[in-house]
């Protein structure tokens, strides 16, 4: 009996570390396609949203590529040139996780003006590692107290709707 159960137990943690490298496996292709989008990195069909479906598994690839300084044709109406890697996986990141940029990085950014959070643009692209390091350190005390909330109906996007997106993390 105990010997049936050790052996079930180890098949079940084989199968479960199979399962979470299986899905890694299948979004990490995706993140990897970041460096080709161009203009509109969030229109309804891009792969950022495919990206973004895959909740919480897609949230430490992501803070991986912060400091991917790779540039695309993507644009962003918040920055002045064009986004690298990085920056799209921060954007990404948001759409799963909000990232209090004050709790993050001790920077207050709190001025927005037509849409845009002035300064965090300019923040990453200055302390691209340390940014990195510092949503990783923001992560690793929140990724076991994250719960998942379900937007309310009028918070739902076009591309949520589309993209069966229905909530994020907090």
């Amino acid at each position: 009996m105990i010997r049936s159960f050790k052996i079930y137990t180890a098949i079940f943690f084989f199968w479960s570390s199979l399962s979470a490298s299986g899905q890694m496996d299948m979004i990490k292709p995706q993140i990897d396609s970041l460096k080709y989008l161009k203009g509109n990195a969030f229109d309804c069909s891009s792969i950022t949203w495919r990206i973004i479906a895959n909740k919480k598994e897609a949230i430490q690839l992501l803070i991986d590529r912060l400091g991917d300084t790779t540039l695309t044709k993507a644009k962003d109406k918040c920055k002045k040139t064009n986004l690298c890697v990085g920056d799209l996986a921060y954007l990404t990141l948001i759409e799963i996780m909000p990232l209090p940029f004050m709790l993050v990085t001790g920077m207050q950014c709190d001025v927005i003006e037509n849409g845009c959070q002035l300064g965090v643009f300019e923040y990453i692209e200055e302390n691209r590692q340390k940014f990195k390091g510092q949503v990783q350190t923001y992560y690793d005390k929140k990724s076991k107290h994250l719960k998942w909330v379900k937007y309310d109906t009028e918070d739902l996007t076009p591309c949520h709707i589309k993209n069966k997106i229905i909530g994020h993390y907090e």
